[in-house]
């Protein structure tokens, strides 16, 4: 592991807006493929081709480097639609994204394990990424409570849970020689889950009538 160092700037140079993006991606290509034991500094320079100063200015460890690559590259969030469905599809359609990246999907399995033996990893990712995330994502049954679409009765953390754990179920399930085939089916897959979910939670007891229809 990187040692920890201050991030700083060199006065007078001008910082070349390109080398964050190519830096995120490599830290989360590394540390999918090499784990945490692997994740250094020099692995992710000599991966994103860039000089290892760069990465020093930047970021002052591992851990920062490794939670803001899975923070700015496109990781899932759930937002307001407008109604249960469009926002479940939404949501669902960035993991579909997101699983097109397979580096990414191994990424965020091997943070969940290493955050439980990192304390200093374990307490940026949760305030970054997994704090945050997880409130988006109740918030949608939180909304479409309040729009009347669902029972009062449904918890919070029922839709993401139903529908994140079962596509995350199918791809990691999925063989690995069948994986190219998913890829082309997941979207359709991601659309008709979202039905069954609706379907099974609007059945609950208690909900009212005087919400919208949920739309796409």
């Amino acid at each position: 592991m990187p040692e920890a160092r201050t991030s700083g700037s060199t006065a007078g140079r001008k910082r070349d807006p390109m080398i964050e993006p190519r830096v995120f991606e490599a830290a989360v290509r590394v540390y999918a493929r090499a784990g945490w034991g692997g994740f250094t500094f020099d692995a992710v320079a000599r991966e994103a081709g860039v000089g290892k100063p760069a990465i020093y200015r930047r970021w002052s460890g591992g851990e920062e480097l490794l939670v803001s690559a899975l923070h700015n590259l496109d990781f899932p969030t759930a937002r307001d639609r407008g109604s249960v469905r469009a926002d479940l599809l939404d949501y669902a359609r960035q993991w579909v994204h997101w699983y097109q990246h397979p580096d990414r999907a191994l990424a965020s399995r091997r943070i969940s394990l290493d955050s439980r033996t990192h304390p200093a990893l374990a307490e940026l990712y949760e305030d970054m990424v997994s704090r945050p995330r997880t409130e988006a994502a109740r918030d949608v049954t939180r909304r479409a409570i309040a729009r009347g679409e669902l029972a009062p009765a449904v918890r919070s953390s029922t839709l993401a849970d139903l529908l994140v754990g079962a596509m995350s179920t199918h791809w990691e399930s999925t063989p690995e020689g069948s994986r190219a085939r998913l890829r082309r089916t997941f979207p359709a897959y991601a659309e008709t889950l979202v039905d069954i979910i609706l379907a099974g939670v609007q059945a609950t007891p208690g909900r009212t009538e005087a919400g919208p229809k949920a739309t796409a």
